[in-house]
Order: C-alpha cells, then structure tokens, then sequence
C-alpha cells in the first residue's frame, strides 16, 4: 500500500463513483478497480459493494477511509 492508494480510498469515498474517482485521479477506471481489488487482497476484506449507482462502502471500507483520511492530514 502506498500513498496512491490512501489518495483512492479517501477520493472513492468521497465521490462513491469509480468513473468520477478516475477522472479526478487521472487513473483508468480499469486500474482503479485493480488497486481496489489489491487492497482487499492485502487487508481481507471486501471494502466496497459495486452497483450500477456506483459503490457502496462496506463498514470495514469506511473504517479505512476514515483512517486514509486521518492519515493524509
């Protein structure tokens, strides 16, 4: 994990879209959702739901959120 991936789970959080994450970001949608997916990999657990409005924080993701925006403060 990197400082990239804090900037994504504070943005994504904050937009709840992954198209609008992306273009704030200047990162492909595609590449969003691999580093997503990485980060639920390295913590065990699934931060987000997707859905056709866009994505929903898990409590386990909103817990990360939180402490990737406390950590960039």
């Amino acid at each position: 994990m990197d400082n990239f991936d804090w900037d994504l789970l504070i943005t994504l959080f904050e937009c709840k879209n992954i198209t609008k994450t992306s273009e704030i970001l200047r990162i492909s949608q595609p590449s969003i959702t691999y580093r997503l997916k990485r980060l639920e990999e390295e913590f065990g657990v699934e931060i987000v739901h997707r859905g056709r409005r866009g994505v929903a924080f898990t409590p386990q993701g909103e817990y990360l959120a939180e402490y990737a925006a406390k950590m960039k403060k």
